[in-house]
């Protein structure tokens, strides 16, 4: 059991140390004499907090720190009842303190610090540092708890790219804290799917996350949570809360736990999200026309084929995003001006948005050193600049104002503040400045919530995940890298969780509805291009799913020693052969490597991948210049002698045909493709990609060309208006995930209608049986009735079926291999007179029950009745089961609720 103790403050509590045993209420000093009983397992020990003034250390372990007063109170708030500490203390420089802890009935912690006078010289030059800590917990000493493990989301997409967890005996190399961290969970106890009770902690800021680092002293082994450590003055009157919520049913729970428990605390309610709910279509990193309109020449004709293809085809798609191609950019490649480049989008975004109807979902970035709205170039309003960077940063409520009424014009719905980890990390005034992050995203969210905007937090930090608790605005969330048809970015299980705990809807990013799409710029091989910036050197890129070395060694992965965090990018987490930062003349991987070996005994190798160098093109080959002479046929070019003032026997694309050519002829009046097209990517399951993306609950946009929009994949998710059909929880990670791989990627979600929780188990390539408990898989309500049918739906023939009583355990089927998925649903047995009925729901789609297609469930005594959603023109056919399968179709002549009798097997 973990459990946490108070460090005594004044002369009464030295006889006793307050314990929080994570299940116990506070043992108040005339109920107890004692110390901790020993046995009761690890504990955390609130050590002495210290502040950094003016340029030194100030703690109360050396004097500096003088305890002057403590009082102990007791109140009420929006978490209930609390029992309240609080300690006064004064710097040797004559500065006030305030530290202060409140306890609730439930275990659950607060502790606020405050400084009425404020401090100066707070700096400590490090910004993964400190500069006042409380609180401070001493960790156990890992040779007697050496089953102690953490969990530390890091870096971006809330914590996707650096996520780590581990021992804490000796696996501290991995844990993210400083700038990259932000939310720590420690847990021991049960050791898989049925290993029994797992006690845990989660420790975070509640407020002011963006001012507030947390820091592994690995030295004093202890857990520091305090100012950043380059701010350079804490202003008077500044105050930050961080929240300690204990547990004993499980890691997952308690994260559940402390999510509630952070959403009552800042109290937002979150406003609606269309955009969150109904089918996109989206350009980002990995759609067929991210920074390309192939075959079209601009971005209005490419947008406007996927706009008649729906039409066409019944596609209801009802969002458009812009990715960042269509604005102007400047130093850095930041933000220049925030509007449309007309010559690749002729007619603007307005016309665009007027052609189709489509309410606009935008993207920005960071914006640069050069920008045209800061008063430094000219511009009308107030900024910061970092000129070293090359980025700066709005100043002032009226910029997001006029940025935001301009946008309205043009059909803006959903602003997607994207890249929000670089202009965090590489602004250097967000880290000197205590309050300049929490004031630029205020100013953001709040002037978005007053015009019914809503905004997409991407490549966040665990910091602004915690801040858009308070911003009613922020309603999404990226949790993966991007999509880039990337064979891991779908993992998705643990981040969902984070976001979902927090009222936002996870986003996985677009995907492909088909496997291939021809002329875009992925390529499942080694790109040998010239580097943009230094033309005279070649970048060689790869960004495949090889993993062995040439000599058919296995790759480390790159995460064993650190350099998942020393070079971002996709595949850095896995072991994927790779080039960062273009180190070497080709992929390679370690063979060899890790944090206790030193690294000159590091072995690495290069990678038998396929090559794209000079001799194939990308895209259509408009820019190929190498070689190639000979075409699809077989027959040799001839010498264009001056035509399109071209000379040579080569493949080349003047004309900007579909592919290069050449004549074959001397007259030249024949001519011939060239067939030297670089290996492009393919995206191997498209079916996984669409099943994460629908119940994960989040945002859905597909990134196909208009014709390769594979309609019936599309339609698993929606209604025939457009409307995802979601589940109540998204899927994410039960407890075995954070002990074993056995258990990833098992994740479960469920739908919540009437009382009746129906639960989804999602396994993907999981290459053993388990045996599960409902309490392992977080789903204890979907089997609370006299049976609850377990049934598979994917992939086609796959078949599972079992009938759980309560109290028994399941053996859940192995779904192995590279990218393949299982999913199994429960329905809990409706008593009836005429047997017991399981409602098996729509099983053409990925969420069959779901809240937003079946709104009501009553049991009567004879027949179970549902109201059903649907829209003129649909068809929607229920299965259940019991006695006997059976359908129910429900045709609708107008928008609105059917009802459906199973008795009479009708729909009215």
């Amino acid at each position: 059991m973990i459990s946490y103790v108070m460090w005594p403050t004044n002369m009464l509590a030295k006889s006793l140390w307050y314990i929080l045993a994570l299940s116990c209420l506070i043992i108040h000093p005339d109920e107890a004499e004692a110390e901790p009983e020993s046995g009761r397992g690890v504990e955390l020990v609130l050590a002495q907090p210290y502040v950094y003034e003016q340029s030194q250390y100030c703690g109360a372990e050396d004097g500096c720190l003088q305890l002057t007063v403590t009082e102990e109170t007791g109140g009420t708030d929006s978490l209930g009842e609390y029992y309240q500490l609080h300690n006064y203390y004064t710097t040797s420089l004559g500065t006030s303190l305030i530290l202060s802890s409140r306890l609730y009935g439930d275990g659950t912690q607060v502790f606020r610090q405050e400084f009425p006078d404020g401090l100066e010289g707070t700096s400590t030059g490090d910004k993964n540092l400190v500069s006042t800590c409380y609180p401070r917990f001493t960790l156990p000493d890992p040779t007697t708890s050496p089953d102690l493990r953490y969990i530390t989301p890091g870096g971006y997409m809330v914590g996707w790219t650096l996520y780590s967890q581990g021992l804490m005996s000796d696996e501290l190399e991995w844990f993210r804290d400083g700038e990259d961290g932000g939310l720590v969970v420690l847990f021991q106890g049960g050791g898989g799917g049925s290993g029994g009770p797992v006690e845990s902690v989660v420790l975070s800021p509640v407020t002011q996350p963006m001012a507030t680092n947390v820091r592994l002293d690995r030295e004093n082994y202890t857990l520091d949570f305090g100012v950043q450590g380059q701010a350079e003055s804490i202003y008077p009157g500044y105050s930050s809360e961080v929240i300690l919520n204990p547990g004993s049913q499980g890691i997952t729970k308690n994260i559940m736990a402390w999510g509630e428990s952070v959403k009552t605390l800042v109290g937002t309610v979150k406003r609606d999200d269309p955009s969150a709910r109904y089918l996109s279509y989206y350009t980002d990193n990995g759609a067929a026309h991210y920074y390309n309109p192939l075959p079209y020449t601009n971005f209005r004709d490419a947008i406007m084929s996927v706009y008649n293809q729906s039409v066409l085809n019944d596609i209801p798609i009802r969002r458009l995003q812009l990715d960042s191609w269509w604005y102007h950019k400047g130093e850095g490649s930041g933000v220049k001006n925030w509007t449309e480049i007309f010559a690749i989008l002729p007619g603007g975004i307005a016309g665009l948005h007027e052609s189709t109807g489509w309410p606009i979902v935008a993207h920005n970035r960071y914006f640069s050193s050069d920008t045209d709205y800061a008063q430094q170039n000219g511009g009308p309003y107030m900024f910061t600049m970092d000129e070293e960077q090359q980025k700066s940063l709005p100043l002032e409520r009226v910029f997001w104002e006029d940025l935001f009424d301009d946008a309205l014009l043009w059909g803006l719905d959903t602003y997607e503040q994207d890249w929000l980890d670089r202009q965090y990390m590489f602004t250097s005034a967000l880290h000197t400045n205590l309050t300049l992050g929490e004031t630029w995203l205020d100013d953001m969210g709040s002037t978005a919530d007053e015009r019914g905007l809503n905004i997409q937090y991407c490549m966040s930090f665990i910091r602004h995940l915690l801040h858009s608790t308070r911003l009613p605005a922020v309603t999404q969330i990226r949790v993966s890298d991007d999509y880039i048809l990337c064979p891991h970015q779908w993992r998705i299980g643990v981040t969902s969780l984070l976001a979902h705990v927090l009222g936002l809807r996870p986003y996985k990013d677009v995907f492909w509805s088909s496997s291939i799409n021809t002329g875009v710029i992925f390529n499942d091989c080694e790109l040998d291009v010239p580097d943009i910036e230094h033309p005279w050197s070649i970048i060689h890129q790869y960004g495949g799913k090889t993993n062995v070395s040439a000599s058919g060694k296995p790759c480390v992965p790159w995460r064993y020693f650190g350099w998942d965090e020393l070079y971002f990018g996709n595949g850095m987490y896995d072991n994927f052969c790779r080039n960062p930062a273009n180190l070497r003349d080709g992929a390679f991987c370690y063979t060899k490597a890790s944090f206790e070996l030193p690294e000159e005994e590091w072995e690495w190798e290069y990678c038998d991948v396929p090559l794209c160098n000079f001799d194939c093109y990308l895209f259509n080959g408009l820019v190929y210049l190498g070689d190639h002479n000979i075409t699809q046929s077989g027959r040799l070019c001839v010498d264009w002698a001056g035509d399109y003032n071209i000379t040579g026997a080569k493949c080349r694309n003047p004309d900007n045909d579909e592919a290069p050519w050449c004549y074959v002829t001397e007259d030249h009046s024949e001519r011939d493709y060239c067939n030297n097209k670089c290996q492009e990517a393919v995206e191997h399951n498209p079916h996984l990609q669409s099943a994460v993306a629908t119940l994960s609950g989040g945002p859905l946009g597909v990134g196909d060309k208009a014709e390769n929009l594979n309609i019936n994949l599309i339609m698993k998710s929606c209604n025939a208006e457009g409307l995802l059909l979601h589940p109540t929880k998204p899927l994410t990670v039960v407890d075995g995930y954070f002990w074993s791989t056995d258990y990833q990627e098992l994740w479960t979600g469920y739908s919540t209608i009437s009382n009746y929780d129906f639960g989804i188990i999602f396994l993907a390539e999981i290459d053993k049986e388990l045996t599960m408990t409902p309490a392992d898989l977080n789903l204890e309500n979907a089997f609370m009735s006299i049976s609850t049918r377990v049934f598979s739906n994917y992939p086609a023939g796959f078949s599972y079926l079992q009938t759980v009583v309560p109290g028994q355990e399941m053996l859940l089927p192995s779904c192995s291999g590279h990218l393949s998925f299982c999913l199994l649903y429960t329905s809990p047995a409706l008593q009836t007179s005429e047997g017991d009925v399981y409602i098996l729901g729509e099983l053409d789609k990925w969420t069959p029950v779901s809240p937003d297609r079946i709104t009501s469930i009553m049991t009567l005594s004879s027949t179970v009745t549902l109201a059903v959603e649907g829209v003129a023109g649909e068809s929607v056919s229920i299965a259940f089961s019991g006695q006997t399968d059976f359908n129910i179709t429900c045709n609708f002549l107008t928008t609105g609720t059917m009802t459906i009798d199973t008795n009479t097997r009708s729909c009215f």
